[in-house]
């Protein structure tokens, strides 16, 4: 066991995100952790963490990402309206438009590389859980609209949706224990296809992945949920302990 508490870089934009840092970096101190804030200005290329988060944010760059064709699927004005009603944050965030950020992409890859190349335990979270994927080989959704079809798709940054576990054994499985888990919901973009050396070990309801894990064990997790906004139910700070307890090790 390393003396010493683990050192946990966690990536975020040049601006913006200061509510994820502050939630991530509380859920890792509570994990017994030292939180790492990394930004594409300040990082200078070091990657000697003992741990890795990939937080989320904006959607991935078109070069860094393929691509998953579905068929268009035109929504009912009903669906839209009930969605807009039941979950506001879906209807203020259609005036956002698409924004990239290809320089912290960038700066990702190279964590996500060094991650899988030396066994640098990884937890990737919405955005950085798709950009894992993507730098595998997997492929995305360009919006889950398409796939939900007539359904609701919930955004709240509370636990508005349930995740059930797909395999009896699973990483997800030994961290949170028994599914369903009540998970919260903020991007509009998931994982369609795994990349190499992973797999899907949660879904939602719809059948959307929810879950990544390596094939190989090694210490590798993405969640499409944000954890870090619920550090009040143990489950969810549950995922935060393993990554720091990987670290420690």
């Amino acid at each position: 066991m390393k003396s010493k508490k683990p050192k946990i870089a966690v990536t975020g934009p040049n601006s913006g995100g200061l509510m994820a840092w502050l939630f991530t970096a509380l859920n890792v101190k509570l994990a017994g952790g030292v939180p790492v804030r990394v930004t594409p200005n300040s990082f200078d290329g070091d990657l000697a963490f003992d741990g890795y988060i990939i937080g989320g944010g904006s959607d991935i760059h078109p070069k860094n990402r393929e691509i998953e064709n579905v068929p268009h699927y035109p929504r009912t004005l009903t669906t839209q309206i009930k969605e807009a009603m039941l979950y506001p944050m879906e209807f203020i965030a259609g005036f956002g438009g698409v924004k990239y950020d290809k320089q912290r992409d960038e700066m990702e890859k190279q964590f996500i590389k060094n991650a899988l190349l030396n066994d640098i335990p990884i937890l990737g979270i919405c955005r950085g859980h798709q950009l894992l994927n993507a730098h595998c080989g997997g492929t995305l959704y360009a919006s889950t609209l398409d796939v939900l079809k007539e359904k609701v798709r919930a955004r709240s940054v509370f636990p508005r949706k349930e995740v059930f576990f797909t395999r009896k054994n699973s990483l997800i499985r030994d961290i949170a224990g028994k599914s369903p888990v009540s998970v919260n919901a903020i991007h509009s973009q998931a994982i369609a296809k795994p990349g190499n050396n992973l797999r899907v070990t949660g879904i939602e309801k719809s059948g959307i992945a929810q879950v990544l894990e390596a094939k190989d064990n090694s210490p590798v997790l993405g969640v499409q949920w944000h954890p870090e906004y619920l550090p009040y139910l143990q489950t969810h700070r549950a995922i935060f302990a393993w990554l720091v307890n990987e670290a420690s090790s």
